[in-house]
């Protein structure tokens, strides 16, 4: 193994996620997406309403336009959550943290093929969320597909900002940011 990728793996600490931190951390994760989708189309309508000045009934579109709308948002927040920073508002609040399955850092592509598949663990029945419970890594089906799994990380390691941060600033020769850092 190249020696980037073992500081790569090495920045992550901790074991597989269990089942109940982990239904925790997707319960927030529902009412955050909810309560945020809601205060978007609130905003949006009054936003409409004053530039229109017309009354605007946000549930006129609730059917398979409203749907469509609060599906793509759930996705862009778990895929942009993910990709970022490898959690999501109930992950970071739980302690949990998806990583590739070698340990480092969930890749944007392997973000997005997570978010897509997990609808897959709920058919039939929620039997893809068994490995949760029953395996030895409490990997789901949409674990397996995207190759990730999610560990306990509540930081006992240097701090580190996100891999796609962290990529950037490699590539823009910045050595280290924050106080004390040298930037002149």
């Amino acid at each position: 193994m190249s020696q980037a990728r073992q500081a790569r793996r090495a920045a992550v600490t901790g074991q597989y996620a269990g089942p109940v931190s982990r239904l925790v951390a997707a319960a927030v994760d529902g009412a955050a997406v909810t309560a945020l989708y809601s205060a978007i189309v609130a905003g949006t309508a009054f936003a409409l309403s004053l530039v229109t000045a017309r009354e605007i009934d946000v549930n006129e579109g609730s059917g398979l336009l409203g749907f469509l709308g609060f599906a793509v948002w759930a996705f862009l927040y778990l895929w942009v959550g993910l990709a970022v920073a490898g959690r999501t508002l109930g992950k970071l609040l739980v302690g949990l943290r998806v990583v590739q399955r070698d340990g480092s850092p969930l890749a944007g592509r392997g973000a997005f093929v997570r978010v897509v598949a997990y609808p897959l663990s709920f058919v039939p029945m929620g039997l893809g969320m068994l490995g949760i419970v029953l395996g030895r890594e409490r990997r789901a089906v949409h674990d397996v597909l995207a190759g990730s799994a999610v560990v306990y990380d509540w930081g006992d390691r240097p701090a580190e900002m996100p891999a796609p941060i962290t990529r950037w600033f490699v590539r823009h020769g910045v050595d280290s940011v924050g106080p004390g850092a040298d930037h002149g």
